[in-house]
């Protein structure tokens, strides 16, 4: 199975990546980095909520990394992880605020 076979699996990531590579004004070279940084998550098992948040915002939230940001940057990628929750089950009521696992995440900067 190839990159792209490996990414259309998922048809919510499919048509993220597909949304922000017809938008990339540089869409070679994004195409490729981003596609490739999408399959490799995949392949090691990463959330598909946490795959899609950095599909939507660009970024990658880690708790290392997490100090560097602004509350607009982490509520950004917080509120993609949900919607990716809210799109994968859509029936469950309040699948956003009680699934993400980006919650974790939650912090106040000061």
């Amino acid at each position: 199975m190839n990159n792209d076979d490996l990414i259309q699996f998922n048809p919510i990531l499919a048509k993220a990546l597909a949304d922000v590579e017809a938008a990339d004004s540089n869409p070679e070279f994004t195409k490729e980095i981003l596609r490739e940084l999408v399959a490799v998550a995949i392949k090691t098992g990463m959330p598909p909520d946490k795959i899609y948040a950095v599909i939507k915002t660009g970024r990658i939230l880690t708790i290392d990394n997490i100090k560097f940001l602004s509350n607009d940057e982490i509520n950004e990628w917080q509120d993609a992880a949900r919607e990716y929750d809210e799109l994968a089950n859509p029936n469950t009521p309040g699948a956003g605020e009680n699934n993400a696992i980006s919650r974790k995440f939650r912090v106040e900067m000061g």
